[in-house]
């Protein structure tokens, strides 16, 4: 069993005790033929205390993340920077333990679930070495995301299949190389229809992308 430290939970209630959320345009990525999930994004994204962090986002002293944009946008298309509800970051994207952390880390207690960040087609739900049970969404205009170390996926959920923004895709978890119970999150840019699939894409860093300019549905 594993004990949360007194300032990891205090960092978990402060998450949750921003409960503003914003809604994902109606405009915001190709026309795909699904429903939109029941998903909003927090307005707010905190860091985890009492953990060390070694690629930290800039964040005040409270651990809020600084010119943090929760809806994103890659090559046009609108995207959720943190695909759950009420999380804080155990690790960013950058270098960490001398190899490079392609996405972030996001955790909640307890597990939460995990939405699709945006329109799109799935390409892959799968099992894989390192990445456990993991998925990941096309979106369009040579962009791509992915979900790694999911407890389970969720039912019916497979390639091909067109998915709205904000539905859910399974439970975060503790799969493949994880450590501990969360998602491990990927913005990929590039051409999947290469030899290589999503193994020749390119890794971007979901907090550094321009925010989408009319965040004006905070609920």
């Amino acid at each position: 069993m594993r004990i949360i430290t007194i300032a990891l939970a205090t960092a978990l209630m402060a998450a949750c005790s921003s409960p503003a959320k914003v809604k994902y345009p109606a405009n915001g990525g190709p026309v795909i033929v699904a429903p939109q999930g029941p998903f909003q994004p927090n307005a707010n994204l905190f860091t985890c205390d009492g953990i060390s962090i070694s690629n930290r986002p800039n964040t005040t002293a409270q651990g809020l993340i600084t010119n943090y944009n929760p809806l994103i946008v890659a090559n046009g298309v609108v995207l959720a920077a943190a695909p759950a509800n009420d999380v804080c970051i155990t690790s960013g994207f950058g270098p960490r333990g001398g190899r490079m952390h392609k996405g972030i880390d996001l955790q909640s207690r307890p597990a939460g679930t995990i939405y699709s960040a945006g329109p799109g087609v799935i390409r892959e739900v799968s099992v894989q070495t390192g990445f456990g049970n993991q998925v990941l969404i096309d979106h369009g205009s040579g962009v791509y995301t992915r979900y790694a170390h999911l407890a389970h996926f969720a039912p019916s959920l497979a390639p091909g299949q067109a998915i709205g923004f904000g539905s859910p895709i399974g439970l975060m978890g503790e799969t493949g190389n994880a450590t501990a119970i969360h998602v491990h999150y990927e913005i990929l840019t590039g051409n999947y229809n290469t030899p290589k699939k999503a193994w020749g894409l390119k890794a971007n860093n979901p907090l550094d992308f321009p925010g989408w300019s009319g965040l004006d549905g905070v609920s």
